[in-house]
């Protein structure tokens, strides 16, 4: 064929032929550009379904524009011969590379991560390529990977993969579901393309056989061989990735191409940072999350369930709060860390007996008097800290920085030496400054059902070498009597501790409940499984589960019958006051749980009680001074305060802790927006993505852009926000774009983007709580458009959601009080209102701020604006002086002649984006989702106090700044047309 015109493509050469067909270079005669023709052969589209079916495949691959995936062009037919053009591109295939050279661990994470990023935006689209191999992947001359052949997999496998020269190529990458028949999906082509990574970093298939048959049996069957029997430079976390990705079990595969992409990109900022020699080879990059950091959970939670969960992570702490620095706190004169028991007979612990000697030995040492052990919790996150949160084992120099970091005196070490028929055991108890050997014990004789009475034993000879009395004297419990009696019930719930601190909360759950069942009376197992359940959004699991763990308190030690008993007094019982009580006591005898400081801070600022938190930091932080969350809380309450250069100070400290991560910077720009320069606050933001990319700093970039009218980069950031694995985020992104035709006066638009985010597959995920603010918002935009009927209905909805769901009291009827208003139904809404006010502090700590929120929202709306501004002032007395803006108050303010300060308020919001601190009730109405349309209108009020107080020319600014940013708005909303009266007989006037 080459020479003759087909169409209007004149073929130049012969590229290559296989099972699918022969594929020419060819020139584009209308566009002057090469491409890329791929016959099928005749056996291939006669069947007419098929042919109907491959024509739709095609085309809805061709409208995936990404630079990482060849672009369709057309499908066409001559002479009933079918054919498709396509982009043309030099380079080789990734199989032609691996035969020729190996490739470097940097070269194939750039690899991966761009054919991830084709393959999640085709699986978004809803297209699965059915037929990745490394000769469907080409690099190109600019090392731009391309895949090649979307759309043509479904034909093949019709086929039933028979024809020679493609069986053993396309088979050695098949899926098991795929090589068993099963239907595929967008996991199959996650498996397809471990196998690809696997063959990259190896130069080996994975899955290997002499025929089809062989081959298929590997793939079900078989494990791959290691990757580091083949290449020594593949770090643990990156084998981890791959295995993840070649999981034989769709459902503990990674589920999403987006998932695996975020992988792929810690590894690689993780090798970027070993050649800065800032950690070792193969360790992850730590990757911290301040608490609370997505607005939308930020926003959408009670504060009664905020706190309830902070309690609950002492006991099982899903994440990375814990600090520290090369130096180290001063050791107390009997302190220690129980580090890790080595498995010698098992180096993965895959029966978890290392693990569970560990936890037994810290709940059992922990009842001795006058002996401070530091929570397992709290050592592993120093682990992941220094970059080692996925070792299976710690080695002693490992184990001696962190029990440096965690200012201990001395720490534990011991082996397995022998598991069966029965353990024996060896523990090493040593000096951390001095590295000396304090003492040395060997157990051996012990059943493994006798694991308890081990324990106990070797409890009683540690405390015995650190002279803090026997066990016998000081009346401790059996580790069994405050644990459990059945050695595979805490081997369950040690599991589950370690899939929930890895967010597998369905497998964690799994075996909590595995544990559970195995002994109903294991009082931590419901502790467990309350963290797990919340993290799944099922709140009324979680509080059954807390239910029956206070029940079974007198079954645990004090340490963890305290932590209960916070927890149960705050989200059941909602007494803050002797929750508060009861953490004090917890951190008088356990002074290094940096968490339950935390946890008290954050009661004491819901309580308004700033004196009491501040003393909180004050005590823990000398105790913990390289702790970063605490340094966070500090810089944040003094930002509260109105001390600006104090909080500036602390986030330094931060900043110098941790380098390295984006949350100082980000804390960093909040404190520059609070105090009224966004333009240091943008600089300190970008800091913040700097270090990566995805970060929630860029809600804050996009905000400010948005308020500035720069909405092409207000929407290149919100796109950067939901570039990210995190599901719950890329609804947030998706709801912060929605924020642009708010912002712009167009409420309609705004309105059907957001309900049809509230009705998509993604939202059905999350609970009411969770994506709340999405509600809220849709009942702002309807009450700004004047459709008060769509107010109510989504405002009833909503209340109902978090009625069956919510630990909270108030459950949303503020809003349905407020609809009803608007609705005409004043005696409706004020009945409603009176429910509300009945609601007491102790059963929701923000009870009398909602109710005076409420108050002066419903009195703004009737008419009443002395009345709204003296209530709305009453509620911003609960919240920190430097407060965010109150459109509503501002607007009564100056409607009650208080023009100064309602111009104060008013220019606040002109500038400030909503942030995470300090905290408002009525919280749609203050922040995230009105702000936008607040920040707009808030020119419009400041014209007419500018008006007001003779200063013409300001508010013929702040007019022409009001109607500029609306001046594409749907319609014209009543502010726009009093605004350009105003604005017109001001400037008549002035000629």
């Amino acid at each position: 064929m080459v020479g003759q015109t087909i169409s209007h493509y004149k073929i130049i050469e012969k590229l290559g032929e296989g099972g699918m067909g022969v594929v020419y270079k060819a020139q584009d005669t209308k566009l002057d550009r090469p491409v890329a023709l791929k016959f099928l052969p005749q056996h291939m589209t006669s069947d007419a379904v098929e042919k109907e079916r491959f024509v739709h495949e095609a085309r809805a691959a061709s409208a995936l524009n990404h630079p990482n995936i060849t672009t369709i062009y057309e499908i066409d037919e001559v002479e009933g011969t079918m054919f498709i053009a396509m982009e043309y591109c030099e380079g080789r295939t990734l199989r032609q590379i691996v035969e020729s050279e190996q490739l470097s661990i940097k070269k194939v994470l750039e690899i991966g991560i761009q054919v991830c990023e084709g393959l999640a935006l085709a699986h978004e689209k809803g297209i699965v390529h059915r037929d990745i191999k490394s000769d469907n992947i080409m690099l190109t001359p600019r090392n731009q990977a391309k895949i090649m052949d979307f759309g043509l997999a479904k034909l093949k496998g019709a086929s039933k993969l028979t024809r020679t020269g493609s069986t053993l190529g396309t088979a050695s990458y098949m899926s098991p579901e795929q090589a068993q028949g099963e239907d595929v999906d967008r996991r199959s082509d996650i498996f397809s393309f471990g196998i690809v990574l696997y063959e990259l970093l190896t130069g080996q298939l994975p899955f290997r056989g002499e025929h089809q048959s062989a081959i298929t049996y590997s793939i079900i069957n078989e494990e791959p061989q290691p990757l580091a029997r083949f290449n020594n430079r593949v770090s643990p976390r990156l084998e981890e990735i791959v295995s993840k990705a070649l999981a034989k079990d769709r459902d503990e595969r990674y589920q999403h191409a987006d998932d695996l992409l975020a992988d792929l990109r810690r590894e690689r900022k993780a090798l970027e940072y070993v050649k800065s020699g800032q950690v070792t080879a193969g360790s992850p990059v730590p990757e911290k999350r301040r608490p609370s950091t997505s607005r939308l959970l930020r926003y959408a939670i009670a504060a009664s369930a905020v706190v309830a969960v902070a309690v609950l992570m002492l006991i099982f702490n899903p994440f990375n709060l814990q600090i520290g620095q090369q130096r180290s706190v001063a050791g107390g004169q009997n302190s220690v860390a129980v580090m890790y028991f080595e498995n010698i007979p098992d180096p993965e612990d895959k029966d978890h007996t290392g693990e569970m000697l560990v936890n037994l030995l810290i709940t059992s040492l922990s009842q001795a008097r006058g002996l401070d052990v530091i929570s397992r919790e709290r050592l592993y996150d120093i682990q992941k800290d220094l970059g080692h949160g996925e070792a299976k084992s710690i080695t002693p120099s490992l184990a001696t920085q962190i029990a440096q970091r965690a200012g201990v005196k001395t720490m534990l070490l011991g082996s397995v030496l022998q598991e069966s028929p029965s353990l024996a055991v060896t523990a090493r108890l040593i000096d951390v400054q001095s590295g000396k050997i304090i003492g040395s014990q060997r157990l051996t004789g012990y059943s493994g059902e006798r694991i308890f009475a081990l324990v106990d034993s070797l409890s009683a000879l540690v405390q015995d070498e650190l002279k803090v009395g026997s066990p016998t004297v000081t009346g401790e419990k059996s580790v069994a009597e405050v644990t459990t009696t059945s050695p595979e019930a805490y081997r369950s719930y040690v599991e589950g501790l370690e899939l929930g601190i890895k967010y597998y909360f369905p497998e964690a759950k799994a075996a909590l409940e595995r544990a559970i069942e195995l002994d109903k009376n294991f009082a931590m197992a419901y502790v467990g499984l309350t963290v797990v359940r919340r993290g799944m959004g099922d709140f009324t699991g979680a509080r059954e589960a807390l239910e029956k763990a206070w029940e079974l308190s007198d079954r645990v030690a004090e340490r963890e019958r305290l932590q209960i008993e916070a927890a149960y007094v705050s989200t059941v019982q909602h007494d803050y006051p002797k929750a508060a009580g009861i953490l004090e006591r917890f951190l008088q005898e356990y002074p290094h749980e940096t968490l339950a400081a935390a946890d008290l801070h954050e009661i004491y600022l819901d309580l308004r009680d700033f004196d009491h938190a501040r003393g909180v930091l004050d005590r823990a932080l000398p105790t913990n001074p390289f702790d970063k969350t605490l340094l966070n809380f500090q810089a944040y309450l003094q930002t509260g305060l109105g001390q600006t250069n104090e909080a500036l100070r602390t986030i330094d400290r931060y900043i110098t802790l941790a380098p390295a991560e984006p949350n100082p910077y980000d804390s960093k720009g909040e404190i520059f927006l609070m105090s009224g320069e966004p333009d240091s606050a943008v600089y300190w933001f970008k800091r913040a993505i700097a270090q990566r990319g995805d970060f929630t700093s860029c809600m804050s970039v996009g905000q400010i852009a948005l308020l500035r009218r720069n909405y092409t980069m207000a929407a290149e950031y919100f796109e950067r926000l939901g570039s990210t694995s995190d599901q719950l985020q890329k609804i947030e992104a998706i709801a912060s774009r929605s924020l642009i035709p708010g912002h712009r006066g167009r409420f309609t638009e705004a309105r059907e983007g957001l309900v049809a985010l509230l009705s998509s597959k993604e939202a059905e995920r999350f609970s009411a709580e969770q994506i709340g603010v999405i509600h809220e918002a849709v009942i702002i935009v309807s009450f700004e458009a004047g459709d008060y009927a769509t107010m109510m209905k989504y405002a009833s909805e909503y209340s109902r959601q978090l009625h069956r769901s919510s630990f909270n009291p108030l459950y949303g009827r503020d809003f349905v009080a407020w609809a009803l208003m608007k609705g005409g139904q004043t005696e409706r809404s004020l009945q409603l209102f009176n429910e509300i006010a009945k609601i007491k502090a102790e059963d929701f700590p923000r009870a009398h701020r909602t109710a005076e929120a409420l108050a002066g929202l419903l009195a703004y709306e009737q008419g009443k604006f002395e009345e709204s501004r003296t209530h709305f002032a009453e509620e911003l007395q609960q919240e920190f002086p430097n407060h965010m803006p109150q459109y509503f108050y501002a607007v009564a303010l100056l409607k009650t002649g208080r023009t100064a300060d309602a111009i104060q308020e008013l220019q606040r919001m002109t500038w400030m984006s909503p942030i995470s601190y300090p905290p408002i009730s009525l919280r749609g109405l203050t922040t995230y989702m009105y702000w936008p349309i607040a920040a707009v209108k808030a020119h419009y009020w400041l014209g007419i106090a500018y008006e007001q107080q003779g200063e013409n020319a300001k508010a013929i600014k702040e007019y022409k700044s009001f109607l500029e940013t609306w001046k594409d708005a749907e319609k014209e909303w009543p502010e726009m047309a009093d605004a350009k009266a105003r604005l017109k007989q001001l400037t008549t006037a002035g000629h």
